[in-house]
Formats: structure tokens, sequence, C-alpha cells
């Protein structure tokens, strides 16, 4: 079974190959027996790459710690599930991972299009997705192959690593490799276009499912991956500006201004040059945090150990930036044609593009902060460190700026707007946001940067449901539709737009959690005997024991609180401190959440007497983030769901008119 596992990944590799030159042959030679053959070597490819994947997963589930890297990620009192995600635990089975989920979106690609009359497109995008194949299999195979055998067979493996024995760590790594691997996608269908010299659009309506797919699951992983540090690592909160934090969300910073400026090039032909640099900066920055990931020159708890591979990443990264800049070099006059200006300051497109522009500005300025310890470390022999306060106060005035663009930008029409309709759809948005402002001050929120993000957060939701109320209001007005009636067609007619402005919706929430927390956390330490009672602001916390219990794979102390918040009873809380039996101790922390606020308490330790340190934590609004992260997912997903008539409809004609065309060339 090892064995067959091995072999599938060097057959993969091999295959690879020969897909790589039967590709390059079939594009010079116009040759579509090649082409076929390539298609069919990229679907064995996805077939073998599965069976290793499914073999090393196998072996989890079996125990079988004749594998290196199941020994060293496994235990047989692990849980089932959180065998199976060892996988993705260790450098080697996420590589892997990555490889696989390549192999099945370039299979799921060759699906899409192979029998369609227009896909002369494809052989150039298999190109490029089967070049990034062969160098994931390169490390697969030669540098961190995953079926290494041990010498001598352990009886037990060293166990999972306790901070990943968590849900947020089941989820969080796959769906950010799905987003990074996504992307992989819409570059090799930019770089395509690139190559044949066919710089229109069609790339990007081609991959806007891709783009959109890849996104979600960006920020999704993003989001797992904070809900998982404020649940596991106990300090409080969801976001440290951390390296490895900051390699994530680099591209998803490039990638949302991406997702805005692509609506320009669509409606108005405008902005090529800046599309084609953002998703190669995209795919780009999702190899940068990669390497920084897996080279070993950052300390992290997200972080592998030190390791070569992050250098061939960095080489990697440094060959597909000179293939892309030298793409777009060679092609700049050809897309400088037919490219229309902006007209006016105050339009819709100009908004898109002050957007771009402070999205920019904000990856920049996280990319100087993750690599100036790097810059500062290898020329003066000193590493600097660059916290959270330097990314807070260049990022959060951008941030701030970026609500604002959202506020305003719905209330902007295309190509120009009139100062009479600029005062008419900001009347309302604009009068409750200034009656806002008395109210949240009464209320304590006395600094200027939350002051003004809830201020503008209540105009950004107040013009993005005018939206939705003004479609609304029209067809009752003009086709004399119930409201329900009339709201339920606005929103299946405009999908894309409606989904865009529930994505907007959702963002506005998760910002009001992130500045909650961020600016009004309350934390303080307590030492507490048992019996004693605490008051926390409206919450009476009591100490009344502390536990000792056993489960599957650890032994455990709790300390049992009993919450009281303003004077009813909540429930009991118990943070704990597990001791694993092959792994350090690790802490868990106790929530009571709801919408308004989560009480967060930590189990700092104890003493022999029975008194316990308690750390209690209040974040206000903090849920919001993930109320916020559903939002944003319903809207992306109401913004792509098919209109499936249609589409059959476009790809009819689209064959009838090349038809017609090879008819009249024959004639």
């Amino acid at each position: 079974m090892i064995d067959f596992g091995r072999y599938s990944l060097l057959f993969s590799f091999v295959l690879s190959l020969l897909v790589l030159t039967g590709l390059t042959i079939a594009i010079r030679k116009r040759d579509g027996r090649f082409i076929d053959i390539s298609y069919r070597g990229s679907k064995a490819i996805f077939f073998f790459l599965t069976v290793a994947t499914a073999i090393l997963v196998y072996s989890f589930i079996t125990d079988d710690f004749r594998i290196a890297y199941v020994a060293s990620y496994s235990e047989r009192s692990l849980p089932l599930f959180y065998k199976i995600t060892g996988l993705w635990a260790g450098q080697k089975g996420s590589l892997l991972f990555w490889g696989w989920l390549l192999s099945l979106f370039t299979f799921i690609t060759i699906k899409r299009d192979e029998n369609k009359v227009n896909s002369l497109f494809l052989p150039y995008v298999l190109l490029f997705l089967n070049g990034t194949l062969v160098f994931f299999l390169i490390l697969i195979n030669f540098m961190t192959p995953p079926f290494e055998m041990l010498a001598r067979f352990p009886a037990d493996g060293n166990g999972l690593n306790p901070l990943l024995q968590n849900p947020g760590m089941v989820f969080h790594p796959p769906t950010l490799y799905l987003g990074f691997v996504g992307f992989t996608v819409p570059f090799a269908f930019a770089m395509a276009a690139l190559v044949m010299e066919d710089l229109g659009d069609w790339w990007i309506k081609k991959t806007r499912a891709w783009i959109l797919f890849s996104w979600v699951f960006l920020t999704l992983g993003i989001v797992f991956g904070g809900w998982w540090a404020y649940k596991e690592l106990g300090w409080g909160g969801v976001w440290g500006w951390d390296p490895v934090e900051n390699s994530s969300f680099m591209p998803w910073l490039t990638a949302t201004a991406f997702l805005h400026s692509v609506v320009i090039q669509e409606r108005r032909g405008m902005l090529k040059i800046w599309n084609l640099s953002l998703i190669l900066l995209t795919f780009s920055l999702s190899i940068f945090g990669t390497f920084i990931t897996r080279s070993g020159i950052i300390s992290s708890v997200h972080a592998f150990g030190q390791s070569p591979v992050g250098f061939v990443f960095l080489g990697f990264l440094i060959l597909i930036l000179a293939v892309g800049i030298y793409l777009i070099w060679t092609r700049y006059d050809k897309l400088k044609e037919n490219n229309p200006r902006i007209e006016a300051f105050l339009s819709r497109e100009s908004s898109f593009l002050y957007n771009n522009i402070i999205f920019v500005g904000i990856c920049f300025a996280t990319f100087w902060g993750t690599v100036f310890p790097l810059i500062s470390e290898a020329v003066k022999g000193v590493k600097i460190s660059v916290g959270p306060p330097f990314f807070n106060t260049i990022n959060s005035p951008l941030f701030l700026l970026l609500l604002v663009l959202m506020a305003i930008s719905p209330l902007l029409g295309w190509r120009k707007t009139s100062s009479k309709g600029i005062f008419k759809n900001l009347l309302i948005p604009f009068s409750l946001m200034l009656a806002s402002l008395p109210i949240l001050y009464i209320s304590g929120v006395n600094d200027f940067m939350p002051l003004f993000f809830y201020s503008f957060s209540v105009f950004a939701i107040t013009s993005l449901l005018r939206e939705f109320y003004l479609g609304t209001r029209a067809g009752v007005k003009y086709r004399g539709k119930g409201w329900a009636a009339s709201f339920w067609s606005l929103i299946i007619r405009n999908k894309r737009k409606y989904g865009g402005f529930t994505v907007h919706i959702g963002m506005v929430c998760m910002i009001l959690g992130l500045v909650s927390y961020g600016y009004y956390q309350y934390k303080e330490d307590f030492i507490l005997k048992e019996g004693q009672e605490v008051t926390i602001k409206n919450y009476r916390l009591k100490y009344t024991e502390l536990t000792n219990f056993e489960k599957w794979n650890y032994e455990g102390v709790g300390a049992l609180i009993d919450v009281y918040d303003s004077g009813k009873f909540r429930g009991v809380l118990r943070p704990e401190k597990r001791f694993y039996k092959t792994q350090e101790p690790s802490t868990e922390v106790a929530i009571l959440s709801n919408i308004f606020e989560d009480l967060y308490l930590i189990l700092g330790g104890w003493n022999r007497d029975g008194s316990i340190t308690l750390t209690v934590v209040i974040n206000p609004l903090l849920s919001w983030i993930w109320i916020g992260t559903g939002v944003v997912v319903f809207g992306t997903i109401w913004a792509v769901l098919p209109g499936r008539r249609k589409e059959d409809e476009i790809n009819i004609i689209e064959k009838d008119i090349i038809l017609k065309l090879k008819d009249a060339e024959d004639r």
C-alpha cells in the first residue's frame, strides 16, 4: 500500500512532464492530437494524486506508524476526527494536499471547456496550471516525500500538537488552501490571454466564479484561523498581525481589489493592465505566504520548522513574477489600446479606483511590516520587532477610508454623478450618520477612530439598504407587484449586484466587531479562593471548585465558575489546563457569548490551597465578526448562483456564430 502511494506520486510527476511537453508541442504545431493526449494525461494525474492522498489518509486512520509523517502527527488514542486532519498538520501532507487540489481544479477546468467549440484558450491555460503542478510534484517526490518510512517502527506515534486539536484547525488550513490554490486558475487564464494576445475581458468572464470561489474560501480560512486563535491560544483576541496571519491577509487584499476593478473593465473596458497586474500579484502573494510559512525564517505559532523548501518557493516566486512582468511588458502597447479614461472625479468607477489604491496601500504597509524585521536582520544582524501598534497605526485610517468609500460608492452613478443627484442620494444616509454621532458620544464612544468607524458604519448600512428599498419600490410602482414579490424579483434578476451589496453589509458587521473588541476590550487578572466572588461590570463570577478529569488522550484541570449577568444566573463556565502524554500542556478558555459581548475566562494557574489565577476578558460585539462572515458567504453564494437558461442560450448563440463563420470561410 505504501509503495503504491509512492509510485502514484512518481507516476504523477512523470505524467506532468509528458503533459507539459505535449502542450508545448500542441501549441507550437497546432496539433489537436497532442492536445487530446494532454487532456487525458491531466485527468490521469488527478486520479493518481487522489489515490496517493487517499492512501495517506488511510494510513492515518489505521495507525500505520511505519510512515514517518504519520508517526509524527498521530497516535492511537487520537480521535478519528483529528487523525484525518493529520493530512495537512505538517509540511509533507499539506504540500500533497495542495498538489491534489491543484490537480482537481485542473480536472474541473478541462471538463468545463474541453468539448466547447470556442476553447482555443484551454491548452494555454493548462500550460500554466500544469507548470505549477510540476513544481509541487517535484517538492512532493524529491524534497518532502510523504511516504518516507522509518528505520524502526514505533509502537505509537508522537501525537498531534494540542493546539491543532481544535475544530478551528480542522477547517482553517483546508479553506485557506482552497483560496490559495483556487487563485491559480484565474492566474493561468490571465497569463493565457497574454500569451495569446487576446486581451479582452473574456478571461475575466471565464474565471468570475473561480475568483469568487477562491476569495470566499480565503476569507473563511482567515476567519477560521481567527476563531481558532480566539478559542485556543488564550490571549483574548482574534488577530495579532502575526507574519503568517499577514501572509494570508495580503493576497486577500489584492484579490478584493481585483474583484472591484474587474467590474470597471467589464463595463468600461478600463484598467486592463491593472487587473492583470493584480491577479499576478495575488497569486504571487499566495506563493510568498507559503514561502514565509515554510522557510523557518520567521517565528510563529502558525509556521512550520526550518526547511529548505521555503527557499525553493522563493525561487518559484521569482520565476512567476519574471514571466508575468515580461508578458505584461511585451503586450503593454496592445493593452493600452481602446482604454478609455475616467470622466469624472465623482463616479462609480472613480470610487472603485480609490478603493483599489487603498487596498494596495494596506497590502504594502502589511508587507513592509512583515518583511522589515527580516531585512533588518540580514543587513544589520539585528532583528527589529514590528508589532500590532505599527499595523494598527498605519492601517486603521486606511480601513476607515475604505468604509467611507463603501458607504458612498452605491450612491454614485457610472461615468459621472450630478451635484443634485449626489445631494439627493446622500441626504438620508448622511443625516442618520450625523444623528448617530451625539448618541454614540453620550454612550461613551469618545475616541476619534471608533466614533467615526461606528458613524460611517451607520452611513454604509443605510446607503446599502437604501439600494434594496429603491429597487423594491420601483417594482411596486411600475410593475404593480406587492412589496415581498417585488423584493424577490429584484434580488433574483440582479443576483450579482445585490449579492455584492449583501457582502458589503457582512463586511460592515465584521468591521464593527473588530473595532469594538480592538478599542474597548476589558481585561483583568484575579486571584480567587474557593467560594470567592468577583464583580466585573454587569457580571458576577463565583469560583466554586477545582476539578480533575481525564479524556481519550489527555488529563485536565478545570475551574468551575458560576456566571451571573445583571443578577441572573447564566450558567457554569470551566476554563481548563490540559496535559498530554507526548506534548506540551495547553490552555482551554471558557466563553459565554451573546450578540452584545463575549465573557472570556482563562485559567492561569492554581495553588495548593485551591486558589486560582483567573484572567477575565470582555470583548464587546465580537460575535458580529462571525455573524458578518456568514452574511459575506451568503452574499457571495447568491452573487454566483447561475441563471442556467440564460447561460445555455448564450452558449448556443456562440456555437451558432462560430459555425456560420466556418461555413462562410469554407465558401
